[in-house]
């Protein structure tokens, strides 16, 4: 979730295509794994044309009749497996379009959205895991506008030293900052008006022409200073009845930009365009982490008491560049304090309830989603977890070697060092950090069952086959220090970072599971 500057997760991801000397095999070939183990594994090499035919959930209802979960013969082996079905090669199409410019994602390094692939005008400096609302807001526009732009990630002062060559472009390295044609611009606002002062399109307007809906634009941009501003008294200042009230000034202010969208009768967005525009882009990214951060730190639901807002941020739910950028409750709330101060959580009893709930040290599957405050987008919604966990199972597969080391820190030196006595630096931040090498071959099968048992395919997933399956895992690794796994584990789980490493849905479903082989491990531990 929240935390370091850039983990293991979305360091560079291994080759797309498949492993030298791997096997093929089929979805029959995957329940002989769980039926005779790894060995069996090794048997029967079907076509290619006939191992393509599967899918997760072809394999899940073979996998429903098993009793057991059992552990690939090895990372090559499950990502051969998983790539041999629909849903294995579809995540593996969208990392190739990723590569090739033609898809919104944290990881990509250049975006096309025409024939050409000329080297863009627009090179956009933004941060390394997708939490900086600046950058995200000229994101926003620079796809909204289908202008083709490079990408150079550069991590946020609370997450770790930026690059010479970055300081020495912008000395006081502020985020975001634009190159276009060559010459350099910094500030978010600036930056949008830039892009459309260059790229006009009469016929999609960002901003209007001169006249009555200008007016409004301008009335509007100032009202987003003045919620963001109300934000800030409610989050991060004391309640102080005798001299004002914080969260009255922050309701107000939410009042009227409600009123403000119910005002437009042509759209969902703040003017009267079918798009999105800059008033909308300077908004959203502030409202996303305002959500975020009033429901989990003072249980203040903003988008069930203001349908409008509501209505406002489900239309940019709607489209996949916005998701592709659009983070977690638990990733805001814990990027929030070290950019912007420690806010003033509510002591109510069920409020705690609540942030802890939202935690994910709480997770446990089978995820509640009928129960989590966090809601589920449309499409979120018609998703299985068995799909959730495909996208984290391939999340762990497509860098695992990274990642494992990553896990490990906890088993090595460094952990807490660069945010320790500084509230501006994130205490889940450990960019120079060293792994455990020591518990690195236990982690990385403990890591492997983790992603086999979110495909569904190496059988029956539940407390019970988990638990074997992790006791078989640290008796055939020699895995002697259980207890220390179990914190390598949760170090990862508490870093899973959303839109960074995956999204919303799957981070839940990959945190639940992280918890339940943590689980599994203490109680070894007890005996």
């Amino acid at each position: 979730t929240a935390g370091p500057p850039a983990s293991a997760a979305t360091s560079a991801a291994a080759s797309a295509g498949s492993a030298a000397g791997c096997r093929r095999t089929t979805l029959a070939a995957a329940s002989l794994v769980a039926a005779g183990g790894v060995a069996a594994a090794r048997q029967g090499r079907p076509s290619r044309r006939r191992a393509r035919r599967g899918s997760v959930v072809t394999a899940a209802a073979t996998a429903e009749k098993l009793e057991v979960l059992t552990v690939p013969a090895s990372w090559e082996a499950l990502r051969e497996q998983f790539l041999s079905t629909d849903v294995g090669q579809s995540f593996l199409k969208k990392d190739q379009d990723r590569d090739a410019g033609l898809l919104p994602n944290n990881d990509a390094k250049v975006r096309y959205f025409g024939e050409s692939r000329e080297k863009p005008r627009v090179m956009l400096y933004r941060d390394m895991a997708a939490w900086c609302p600046y950058c995200q807001k000229v994101w926003l526009l620079l796809e909204e506008k289908g202008i083709d732009y490079e990408i150079s990630k550069v991590p946020m002062r609370s997450y770790g030293d930026k690059p010479d060559s970055f300081m020495k472009k912008v000395p006081r390295g502020l985020l975001p900052a634009i190159e276009i044609d060559g010459k350099l611009m910094l500030d978010s606002l600036d930056i949008m008006f830039a892009i459309e002062s260059k790229f006009p399109d009469a016929g999609r307007p960002m901003f209007p022409p001169p006249g009555a809906q200008r007016d409004l634009a301008r009335r509007l941009l100032e009202l987003e200073r003045s919620v963001f501003g109300a934000w800030c008294g409610y989050l991060f200042r004391p309640e102080m009845p005798f001299v004002g009230s914080n969260t009255n000034d922050f309701e107000r202010s939410l009042k009227e930009m409600d009123a403000e969208l119910s005002m437009n009768k042509e759209s969902r967005w703040f003017l009267p365009y079918q798009h999105p525009t800059i008033v909308d882009m300077q908004y959203v990214s502030h409202m996303e982490r305002t959500v975020a951060s009033a429901l989990f730190y003072k249980g203040y639901d903003i988008r069930k008491k203001f349908p409008n807002i509501d209505a406002w941020l489900a239309a940019f739910e709607e489209l996949p560049y916005y998701m592709a950028s659009k983070s977690d409750f638990y990733t805001h709330c814990m990027d929030i304090p070290p950019q912007y101060g420690p806010p003033f959580p509510s002591d109510d009893s069920d409020v705690k309830n609540l942030r802890l709930d939202l935690t994910p040290k709480i997770g446990r599957f089978p995820v509640a989603w009928d129960k989590d405050a966090e809601p589920l987008t449309k499409a979120q919604k018609n998703m299985t977890d068995l799909q959730r966990g495909a996208e984290a199972a391939w999340a762990l597969m497509r860098n695992y070697e990274a990642i494992v080391k990553f896990t490990s820190r906890p088993a090595g030196q460094g952990v807490g060092d660069w945010g320790r006595g500084n509230p501006y630096r994130s205490e889940l931040a450990d960019p120079y950090a060293k792994p455990g090498t020591e518990l690195v071959p236990g982690l990385s099968a403990l890591l492997m069952l983790v992603a086999a048992s979110l495909t569904g395919q190496y059988g029956k997933t539940n407390r019970k086959t988990l638990a074997e399956a992790t006791r078989k895992v640290v008796a055939e690794t020699g895995l002697a220090q259980v207890v220390k796994a179990a914190d390598c584990l949760e170090y990862l789980c508490m870093r899973v970072g959303v839109p960074r490493d995956m999204s919303m849905p799957a981070a839940k479903v990959l945190r639940a599971t992280l918890n339940e082989v943590s689980d599994c491990l203490r109680y070894n531990a007890r005996g």
